[in-house]
């Protein structure tokens, strides 16, 4: 284990000279190729400042954000797309469709929508998680064992009793894996 972690640190010393050997020869600008001794001097500047603490905090806050509206969305439309069949034939082809694409790809989106703005990341969040959760709800509730449902019923659970105290708890592992 140790030589494992020697080769590690070995290989990552070589990158770092090389990295400060090329920076140093100053093949490029500084701006577009720094070097490694610049971006640690940068980083700690950074820090002891305050502004990436700043910036952290208000990154984690926004997907906070997005994550939480994502899951009352996704939650939501998995329940719709479970409880009504038409709605799983149709919209269903629509998130099970859009699911497969990367959040990147509603950058381009979002910034012709909201500019370059908060909401812009906010709407990238939301939409890289709503689908993945609608679907994972969807399949939760529609893969809810059966004898699960029936014993419910004969112990006199209707409606939203059903839901809160058996397809949801039932349902918890895959919405929590989307």
């Amino acid at each position: 284990m140790t030589r494992v972690w020697l080769r590690r640190g070995g290989f990552l010393l070589v990158v770092l000279l090389v990295w400060q050997t090329l920076a140093q020869l100053q093949l490029w600008p500084s701006y577009i190729f720094p070097a490694p001794s610049d971006v640690f001097d940068s980083l700690l500047r950074g820090f002891r400042e305050g502004t990436y603490s700043v910036g952290i905090l208000g990154s984690l806050g926004r997907l906070a954000q997005g994550y939480l509206i994502a899951t009352a969305m996704g939650l939501t439309l998995g329940l719709l797309m479970a409880q009504q069949r038409w709605l799983k034939e149709t919209f269903g082809l629509v998130v099970m469709g859009l699911q497969a694409l990367p959040s990147i790809c509603w950058l381009p989106l979002a910034l012709l929508w909201f500019g370059l703005n908060p909401q812009a990341i906010l709407f990238v969040v939301v939409m890289g998680a709503v689908l993945a959760i609608t679907q994972a709800t969807e399949d939760g509730v529609r893969n809810t064992p059966p004898v699960y449902l029936r014993a419910a019923r004969n112990l006199g659970a209707r409606g939203w009793q059903l839901y809160l105290k058996v397809i949801l708890p039932a349902a918890l592992p895959s919405i929590i894996t989307g």
